[in-house]
């Protein structure tokens, strides 16, 4: 078996938020075909726990704990280097240093990167022999841009300056390595636009999927803490230290919600997820809102809501999310931003809504009429279960690795 090694930005387990929910199933993917070396970063405490589970994933894992690494400091650095923000946090000498070790110690010629922030370990002089693939998921110089235009004067030109410089990175990347991955073709298409026409059969879409048998209605949950019983509940789960989950629910507290609230005195909205920030914690104030913070298992949630909600207004790529309510057979009543880049079944189409008013009037519309609830759910989940699970969705990665590039888009 050939040796791929594999490098991540956070430790690839558990998979409770979106890009460790898609580096866990590389990872499993990747294990079952290849030789696995991971090489990643720790950045949550609370995740040090699972160092001996990934390491029983691969025949070697190397970590570098930053954990107390400043993102001020970074910041600040990162203008001595002229250099993005959010790559140049994980600029780690231990980590260079690991990589051009094992490549050469094992042999290694086959390198994934998992983010812009960790393509910077595989990019030097050693490595330009090697088969060398970026997985950046989103175009992320986009997202920046997209936080420059929201953000107050005062700090909207630290996001124009991540813009720029992260676009810059992007196409070095790209004129340097073998292949660079989008997670949905809307993503592919637009780095297509952003890029010269010489490089473009190096962009392609390695889809994102969901575990259906993981997010299945019928699993048996195994966890310590659970919404409250006598709770009806609709919720949202993410990362709510993540700015684009934060916006999500204070702009859906504030605009939906006081009608649906209005309607339904005893629904409660979950908002789940850890680390929220201080605006996400406020918001617990509010009439019907819980702020869970970290939990053990977000399916006992998904499982007793109602509907779910995903009412992003800056996105990228796939909502996990949004697969993983629907595969746990829940309507989801979502903005156009949050379906970006998943195919939805006929009776779901309808569930997509920017306007607040309207979307207040959609959700009251659906907790009236229950069946209408289990019908929809039911069809989300024959259709997830059919679409999209992960080995067909990665399954591209074993001609990106074994062909001789230019690839195919």
């Amino acid at each position: 078996m050939e040796t791929v090694l594999f490098l991540c930005h956070r430790i690839p387990f558990p998979p409770n938020k979106g890009d460790k929910i898609t580096t866990y199933n590389l990872v499993k993917y990747l294990a079952k075909r290849y030789r696995l070396v991971i090489g990643c970063f720790i950045d949550d405490e609370h995740d040090k726990q699972y160092i001996p589970t990934v390491e029983q994933m691969c025949d070697e894992l190397f970590t570098v704990d930053i954990t107390a690494k400043s993102n001020l400091r970074s910041g600040v650095m990162s203008l001595f280097a002229n250099k993005p923000v959010s790559t140049y946090h994980y600029n780690s000498a231990a980590m260079q240093q690991w990589v051009d070790d094992v490549t050469e110690r094992r042999g290694i010629k086959h390198l994934i990167a998992y983010s812009a922030g960790t393509a910077q370990f595989i990019e030097g002089a050693k490595h330009r022999d090697k088969k060398r693939i970026v997985d950046m998921a989103d175009v992320d110089s986009d997202k920046w841009q997209q936080y420059a235009a929201k953000k107050p004067f005062y700090s909207a030109w630290v996001y124009a300056r991540e813009h720029r410089l992260v676009k810059q990175y992007e196409q070095q990347i790209l004129r340097d390595f073998d292949a660079v991955t989008l997670i949905t073709d809307e993503e592919r298409d637009l780095f297509k636009s952003l890029s010269p026409a010489s490089f473009a059969n190096k962009i392609v879409t390695l889809g994102n999927g969901v575990d259906t048998e993981y997010f299945d209605p019928q699993a048996q949950f195994d966890f310590t803490d659970k919404p409250d019983d006598g709770h009806e509940l609709i919720c949202f789960t993410g990362a709510m230290d993540y700015w684009a989950n934060e916006d999500a629910v204070v702009w859906f507290v504030s605009e939906v919600w006081p009608a649906v609230r209005q309607r339904f005195p005893d629904l409660y909205f979950y908002i789940v997820g850890g680390k929220p920030t201080e605006k996400v914690q406020s918001l617990a104030d509010q009439d019907g809102v819980v702020v869970t913070g970290r939990v053990v298992d977000v399916r006992p949630y998904v499982h007793k809501s109602k509907l779910c909600v995903a009412p992003l207004r800056i996105a990228r790529g796939v909502q996990n999310k949004v697969l993983e309510a629907m595969s746990m057979a829940k309507p989801v009543v979502m903005t156009s931003m949050g379906q970006e880049g998943i195919e939805l079944p006929d009776a779901q189409q309808p569930l997509v809504e920017d306007n607040p008013q309207q979307q207040a009037a959609l959700l009251i519309s659906l907790l009236d009429d229950r069946a209408k609830l289990a019908d929809i759910g039911q069809i989300n989940r024959e259709w997830i279960a059919a679409r999209y699970g992960w080995d067909g969705a990665l399954s591209l990665l074993d001609s990106l690795l074994e062909q001789d590039a230019p690839y195919d888009s």
